[in-house]
């Protein structure tokens, strides 16, 4: 199939709804602190199986002396084969590290982790997290982005950065568009 007749399709979908416009998916992360995650378990097979997410970050805790970020993730579990075993919709804690930030975004380190999913022990790798304030004309969570962005100049302690990034984590989510 030419590229055109794919670009047809691809457009006739979208306006028809089978697939999201390009516009959506743009919205879809605008508002939030997001990570794309992915994780690994051993199946009953002795196989690798897998976990693919988005995790949705709505706060920010230190435990035991190092920030954790606490969220939602959404996703499906699969084992080695490729046969879906579930949905997943749950709360995962995964620790934090280089945390950076500018006026108009924020980045992060999630750093690698085991967590119980789907009463399932899985490795979680390292995945980068962020905020893109820069959505529309008019950037949103500018002054706790620039407040996060002089905090980080500094060695901030645990405790100011945690307090620090929950701040743009509720300016994100109050950025949210309304659904």
């Amino acid at each position: 199939m030419t590229l055109q007749k794919l670009t047809a399709i691809a457009f006739a979908c979208a306006i028809i709804g089978i697939l999201p416009s390009a516009h959506a998916q743009d919205n879809d992360d605008a508002g939030a602190i997001t990570a794309r995650v992915h994780g690994t378990f051993q199946d009953s097979t002795g196989g690798l199986g897998v976990l693919s997410g988005d995790m949705t970050i709505s706060r920010f805790e230190v435990q035991n002396g190092a920030i954790v970020a606490i969220g939602q993730i959404v996703g499906a579990l699969a084992d080695s084969a490729g046969n879906p075993l579930g949905r997943v919709d749950q709360s995962l804690t995964l620790p934090v590290s280089n945390v950076a930030s500018s006026c108009n975004q924020l980045r992060m380190d999630l750093s690698a982790a085991d967590a119980e999913v789907l009463q399932t022990p899985i490795h979680f790798d390292q995945q980068v997290a962020g905020f893109d304030s820069r959505d529309g004309m008019v950037p949103k969570a500018l002054a706790v982005l620039c407040t996060a962005s002089e905090l980080l100049r500094g060695q901030p302690a645990p405790d100011a950065l945690a307090q620090a990034l929950n701040h743009v984590a509720l300016a994100a989510a109050a950025a949210a568009p309304a659904k």
